[in-house]
């Protein structure tokens, strides 16, 4: 069994992966925030925290951050999948390990299996040759 690890590919960073997790309308309450999903595409999850700084100090948003990669990093094998996971915080008082682990584990999966049967909701091009064309 390999070591549990929360490296840089497992971080959403781009903001276009943001942005496509909130257009994907896929969200749960989750008490101290909403969690995101969207499928990514990869063979594994992946975690964006998004926490404004209303939520508290810079040592609060800090704590609740390593809080909540460490929850993910230990249920990770039990995450669904090829989604992207972004958590948006909203002020709260700070919980503890455990209730944002429960967290995570009781709804990630339900919201991961519904982003990966959701049909890509990324605009496609159009085919009927009324868009701008290459080369142009």
């Amino acid at each position: 069994m390999s070591a549990l690890r929360f490296s840089a590919r497992m971080r959403v960073r781009l903001d276009r992966d943001f942005k496509r997790a909130r257009e994907a309308r896929l969200r749960r309450e989750l008490g101290f925030g909403t969690l995101l999903a969207a499928a990514n595409g990869l063979a594994h999850p992946r975690l964006g925290i998004s926490i404004p700084r209303r939520v508290g100090t810079a040592v609060k948003r800090n704590r609740i951050k390593r809080l909540l990669r460490e929850s993910f990093r230990l249920d990770q094998r039990a995450l669904p999948a090829g989604v992207d996971l972004i958590v948006q915080v909203r002020p709260h008082e700070t919980r503890t390990l455990e209730a944002y682990r429960a967290a995570l584990r009781e709804h990630a999966p339900p919201l991961g299996a519904l982003a990966l049967k959701a049909p890509d909701r990324r605009p496609s091009r159009p085919t009927d040759g009324s868009g701008p064309r290459d080369g142009s």
